[in-house]
């Protein structure tokens, strides 16, 4: 079994990395190669950022920004496909200016549920910052309460509603909600070398997510979870992550099936390191099937691993280590939730 996991892990992560080399030669559209890039310099601000955007071909094109710091007074929006917006590493930081309750990034549109599904879309090389010490507090979502016509919380990149995305060798903190939240029918989506770290919430979170992969993360100090997961959160792939001093919980999980995290370190969370559970009194909605092969999970205040509710079963743990966690290594509303191959518990 551990030796089928491996094989594939890495069959996937050559999928991942043909995709890549793909996606790096630009945007295409239907009628050919995107033209040449956009620049957009440091005096142009945000504004020219999003200006860049939108005066992209149909066909898309790439908008290369400059480093320096660019504060944001709205979200730069990418609401169509075939685009490449890039840094220049991490100097180019894009930081929510005082006051602007907004999210930072957001990937797709902005509508409360989206109808149009964009595609082939590339962020890369920069930092973003939430900058939430200087946002109103009680606010999350956009310039105000979280409601169904306002649903677009202040996150430092939200990702909506979109297929074949890659977010790399990226960094976002300090974001007044989540790091970065994939939600809404997104599927292929990438996510890897991105850091994310003092959020108000989760470090990254995804939503009505399939058929995607997240790798190489170092999510720190959250102010929730590292990772969370919560809806419709199906057949995907988390690799090569460590996860440390997560307020709450390292991994949170609900109403998620089918998935598969290897290569995890967790460590020091605030409550349990992972939490598997079903959506409040729903037993059709548990965290179910998911296999968790080669992680450590380390220090935690609670339970290494924490199965919530009897709804949750098929899970599947191997080859794994629990150390020094307060609650004990695996802890489950009742027993057998789990299948426990070649583990340790110290």
């Amino acid at each position: 079994m551990y030796r089928r996991l491996l094989l594939l892990v890495a069959l996937l992560t050559a999928l991942v990395s043909a995709s890549s080399c793909e996606g790096d030669r630009g945007p295409v559209g239907p009628e050919g190669p995107a033209g040449p890039p956009f620049t957009v310099s440091h005096s142009a601000g945000c504004d020219g950022i999003q200006r860049a955007i939108d005066s992209l071909p149909p066909t898309g094109g790439q908008v290369i920004v400059e480093k320096g710091d660019y504060a944001c007074t709205d979200p730069i929006v990418v609401a169509r496909s075939n685009v490449d917006l890039r840094g220049q590493g991490p100097a180019t930081v894009l930081r929510l200016a005082a006051g602007a309750n907004s999210p930072v990034i957001v990937i797709g549109d902005t509508i409360p549920v989206p109808v149009a599904s964009r595609r082939n879309i590339h962020v890369s090389d920069l930092t973003v910052d939430g900058n939430r010490q200087n946002q109103d507090t009680t606010i999350e979502c956009r310039r105000g309460p979280c409601t169904p016509a306002n649903p677009l919380r202040n996150n430092g990149i939200t990702v909506r509603r979109v297929s074949d995305v890659i977010v790399e060798r990226v960094t976002v903190f300090s974001a007044r909600s989540g790091g970065l939240v994939s939600e809404l029918g997104s599927e292929r989506v990438t996510v890897r070398d991105y850091t994310s770290f003092d959020n108000r919430f989760d470090g990254l979170a995804a939503y009505e997510t399939e058929n995607s992969a997240f790798s190489r993360l170092y999510l720190y100090d959250n102010l929730a979870a590292g990772l969370s997961f919560d809806g419709d959160f199906n057949n995907n792939i988390v690799t090569d992550a460590v996860i440390v001093g997560s307020r709450g919980v390292g991994i949170f999980m609900r109403d998620s099936r089918d998935n598969l995290f290897v290569a995890l370190q967790i460590r020091n969370s605030g409550d349990h390191g992972v939490f598997l559970a079903q959506v409040d009194t729903d037993p059709t909605a548990p965290a179910s099937g998911n296999t968790f092969s080669d992680i450590v999970v380390s220090g935690s205040a609670g339970a290494g691993l924490r199965v919530n509710d009897a709804s949750c079963v098929n899970n599947l743990v191997t080859g794994s280590q629990f150390i020094g966690n307060s609650g004990g290594c695996i802890s489950e509303a009742v027993p057998g939730l789990v299948q426990v191959t070649g583990t340790i518990c110290r």
